[in-house]
């Protein structure tokens, strides 16, 4: 199966122009796993993390936590950190 079909593409325009129109950014570094398959117990990723244009200066960090991984659950815990400190 090919992923950048025509027909795929025309599928998730959407998103593609909600990411553009909101002036959002990729804050998770590629190659780093979000998902590990029950079935095989490979690690993929699937899922982006995405913060808008106006926040992406304000983060510290974007990884994941595979230690927290909650048991039988495919999913690894995203967490991100940013700097929100207040001026007094």
């Amino acid at each position: 199966m090919h992923l950048f079909t025509r027909n795929n593409l025309e599928k998730l325009q959407f998103l593609i122009d909600a990411i553009s129109e909101f002036g959002l950014q990729m804050t998770l570094p590629k190659d780093i796993p979000t998902l590990c398959s029950l079935s095989l117990g490979n690690y993929i990723r699937p899922d982006n993390v995405f913060v808008s244009s106006m926040l992406i200066s304000n983060l510290i960090q974007c990884d994941t936590w595979p230690e927290k991984h909650p048991a039988r659950t495919d999913h690894t815990p995203v967490v991100s950190h940013f700097n929100i400190s207040m001026e007094t």
